[in-house]
């Protein structure tokens, strides 16, 4: 996508994909897109002075939810799902000049609409699968052929067996990429291959086109060459080095609290209170990659255990009498999410 832009395509869809979706149509056969969000723009920010427009429960932005034609804008938050309409003005600076960026699936399926009008697209998402039934609906219909496209995200990865689906299109792989998860790559790597795994499942041979600014990331070669022993390789060798599952075990703290200062304070009392011993990495406390959530503040606390030294564990039970009433105290051990 680096070299698209280079030569002035400031499309969402490379022309290589354009391509493709231009010939759906002409071949009678489908398509599917996958998008790593959903909504229409992942936020909303001020050309003028660069404000960004953020929950007040959370500290995550605001993101763009599309519902019709002439409705009210509608910013929601992905996390506590507060949301306001879309101001006029930037609440800081008073500027009109207020823009949406990134792309959900609303905004590609407005790109879609607006590109290729001629294509009938199902969007397969959270926000239209909410009804009882809706999922089977959706891909009745799509099985069914009414519709060329299948626009949606991580949930048409899997278990999908549409024998006229010949093109299957990764909008923005990166979103995948750059998460701060040590499980990232791995994750990266079983979705893109299982969503390229719905391209040419019946008897006409499947194309898949992933769009990356960084095509030289591991995850995204090892894709492309259908290379899983190689990734894999890689990928425990640098969890051997750094003492990751499968080679050390974790056990992630989490607290949160509303008052800020007090969930700060206990998460300090119990790294003061854990025992220093050899094999046991203690690291923290920390904020949570998104400090609020619905109001509640977040702090972590990750312990790493070498399985060669086998340390002796806290007891839990005096873990959890460090914790005031106002303090809730999880304990996750080889954590399947580190957010």
């Amino acid at each position: 996508m680096r070299q698209e832009f280079q030569q002035g395509n400031r499309s969402i869809f490379s022309k290589s994909l354009q391509q493709a979706l231009q010939q759906l149509k002409q071949r009678h056969q489908q398509g599917i897109l996958f998008i790593h969000r959903r909504g229409h723009s992942t936020f909303v920010s001020c050309r003028s002075c660069g404000y960004v427009l953020e929950c007040p429960h959370c500290d995550v932005s605001l993101s763009y939810h599309h519902t019709e034609e002439g409705a009210p804008q509608i910013l929601r938050c992905h996390y506590c799902n507060y949301g306001r309409s879309h101001p006029r003005q930037c609440p800081e600076c008073g500027s009109p000049y207020l823009k949406f960026f990134g792309s959900g699936t609303q905004r590609v399926a407005q790109e879609l609409t607006r590109q290729f009008p001629e294509l009938r697209l199902i969007r397969f998402d959270s926000d239209t699968t909410r009804t009882k039934g809706a999922h089977r609906t959706l891909l009745t219909r799509f099985a069914n052929g009414e519709a060329d496209l299948l626009v949606g995200t991580q949930m048409l990865t899997k278990g999908l067996d549409l024998p006229q689906v010949t093109l299957v299109g990764v909008v923005a792989a990166d979103g995948l990429l750059h998460l701060s998860d040590y499980r990232a790559s791995e994750r990266a790597f079983q979705t893109l291959t299982q969503v390229a795994g719905r391209a040419g499942r019946g008897e006409d041979p499947g194309k898949v086109i992933v769009q990356t600014y960084t095509p030289e990331h591991p995850v995204i070669e090892a894709v492309q060459n259908h290379d899983y022993p190689s990734f894999i390789r890689a990928e425990l060798e640098q969890r051997q080095a750094l003492n990751y599952p499968p080679y050390g075990r974790l056990i992630l703290l989490r607290l949160s609290s509303n008052d800020p200062t007090e969930v700060q304070n206990t998460a300090q009392l119990i790294v003061t209170a854990l025992p220093q011993q050899e094999g046991l990495d203690i690291m923290g406390p920390a904020p949570a990659n998104i400090l609020r959530v619905a109001n509640r503040y977040r702090w972590q606390i990750l312990l790493k255990i070498s399985l060669d030294a086998l340390p002796q564990l806290p007891d839990w039970e005096e873990v959890r009498q460090l914790c005031p009433q106002s303090v809730s105290l999880t304990i996750d051990v080889d954590p399947l999410n580190m957010m």
